[in-house]
């Protein structure tokens, strides 16, 4: 299973660094997923619920009330104004 580095960061600082599998949450252009080797892009974020697949094939799920996310071949990262965790 190929992984990929995420980071995600707010206003507050850093919320999450870590090797995950997946991310899917919704862009501009509607629902994607990113995953290890996507090609490089940028998108707007809208507020959705998103779901991170992590390397022990767990899910984490979090509240994004908007942002922007850049996939690059080192690493993806979100920024966003509110990210909340939803609880497990």
């Amino acid at each position: 299973m190929k992984t990929f580095k995420l980071v995600i960061s707010s206003p507050n600082g850093l919320i999450f660094d870590e090797d995950v599998v997946k991310i899917v949450l919704r862009g501009d252009g509607g629902d994607l997923a990113v995953m290890a080797g996507h090609v490089p892009f940028m998108t707007s974020v809208k507020p959705c619920q998103c779901k991170i697949e992590m390397v022990d094939e767990s899910v984490k799920t979090a509240h994004v009330e908007g942002g922007l996310l850049t996939v690059a071949a080192e690493k993806t990262t979100l920024l966003s104004g509110s990210f909340k965790w939803d609880k497990a």
